[in-house]
Formats: structure tokens, C-alpha cells, sequence
């Protein structure tokens, strides 16, 4: 990890954009915890976070609106989704070596930054470079770190994405908009390594259960195991 002044350097060659505003780019690598241990070093990537997820959004949309005129808008959104989690813009931060620019606090160091770390350091940068060269700077830089939408698309594992939204989709039209609930309890484990277990129920009739380490991914696994059911 480094922030020295060649390295911003080098890095805004492959982000395609030369910052104006350099304190931008060097807020956009600043973790949280980085900015409470060394408070005099300027401010974190949240806001920045915050903005770019919503340009990323906003630009992913429109390119699969006009990519798949077909399409109608629950695929649509299934395939945002998928474009648009944390897990592949960690991927997209991954291929830029954005991970080893990051000015991570001292936990963070010691595992090289937890699997989100990334994902929002993709998204401040998309936030930096809005406020430094406009959309046609984000754009520019989304369009061409994400490249061909149709190969990123056949890459992933779109059966993954979304569950729950797949399985409100399939019973909505028999059972509308609010039959599913979800019951997650603490299933116990180490404090470290807490599981969590959750039931998807319409009704009184239970339609899969699955087990995470959070509360959101346990209801994921068990939309998951309704969804492979006969329901």
C-alpha cells in the first residue's frame, strides 16, 4: 500500500482520467478506519461510496436497457444486480489494482482488506471521477472497465444473483406482493463465526430453509432452497 505522488500517478493512467482535483482520488482510497487512526490525513471514501453507487447504477441500467430491448424489467433487474454487487465491483477494483492503493487502517492491513474493501473503493473512485469530470468521465470509465456487458454477463453465475427477488418474481403472480416472510434466528457458534438460520414461509406453509453467516445471507439460502424446490 502507498499513496505516495508516482503511484497516484500511475494509477490515474489506468483510471483514463487525470484528476483536477487530486484530494479526490486520494479520499477515494481512504478507508474509514484509515481516516479515525491518522484524522489530520483528510477525510474517507464513504460519501464518495455513496455517490458512485448511484452513478453505477444509473449507467449500468441504461446500458442493459438498450442492450436487451426484450427484456422485460424483473430480468433486467436480476441482471443489474448481478453487475452491479459488491462481490463483481471487487472484481472490476481487482483488475485495477485498486486494493493495493487503498490506505487501510491497521486491522484492515493485517488481512489486506475485507472482501467489501474493494467493492466500495470501485465505487468511491466512480464518485470521485463524477465530481472531477462530470458523467462523461464515469461513464467513460465504467463503460470501459466493465467492458463487453454480453462476456461479463456469460462470466457469471446469474443463477446466484438475487435469489430472494427470483423467488418474489415466481410467486408473486399466484400469491402478490407481500405473501413472503422471512423468520431468521441466531443459530449459534463461536462470536467470531456466529451462523445464522432462516425459514421462507407463505402462509403457514414453510417453502425453504438455509443457514449464513449473517442474517441476509441466511434468508438468500433459504430463497435458494425454495427456489430449487417443487414449492
Amino acid at each position: 500500500m502507498t499513496d505516495s505522488t508516482s503511484s497516484l500517478s500511475s494509477l490515474q493512467s489506468r483510471l483514463g482520467h487525470t484528476f483536477a482535483n487530486p484530494a479526490l482520488l486520494q479520499q477515494a482510497l481512504t478507508h474509514p478506519g484509515y481516516a479515525n487512526e491518522h484524522p489530520a490525513d483528510g477525510d474517507h471514501y464513504q460519501r464518495l461510496e455513496f455517490l458512485g453507487d448511484a452513478v453505477i447504477q444509473f449507467v449500468v441500467t441504461a446500458a442493459l436497457f438498450h442492450l436487451r430491448p426484450s427484456e422485460r424489467e424483473g430480468e433486467l433487474s436480476r441482471l443489474r444486480v448481478a453487475l452491479t454487487n459488491g462481490l463483481f465491483l471487487g472484481e472490476l477494483a481487482r483488475e485495477l489494482d485498486l486494493p493495493s492503493h487503498l490506505r487501510l487502517c491497521v486491522s484492515e492491513q493485517k488481512t489486506g482488506g475485507s472482501p467489501t474493501v474493494a467493492g466500495d473503493a470501485y465505487e468511491a473512485v466512480v464518485g470521485a471521477l463524477f465530481l472531477d469530470g462530470g458523467l462523461p468521465a464515469a461513464q467513460s470509465f465504467i463503460e470501459r472497465t466493465y467492458g463487453d456487458l454480453n462476456a461479463r454477463l456469460a462470466s457469471l453465475r446469474l443463477d446466484d444473483a438475487n435469489p430472494k427477488g427470483r423467488l418474489q418474481e415466481r410467486v408473486q403472480p399466484a400469491h402478490g406482493t407481500g405473501a413472503l416472510r422471512y423468520e431468521t434466528v441466531l443459530a449459534g457458534g463461536p462470536e467470531h463465526a456466529k451462523e445464522y438460520r432462516s425459514t421462507v414461509w407463505i402462509a403457514d406453509r414453510a417453502l425453504g430453509t438455509g443457514t449464513g453467516t449473517s442474517k441476509k445471507a441466511a434468508e438468500e439460502s433459504a430463497a435458494r432452497s425454495a427456489l430449487a424446490s417443487e414449492m
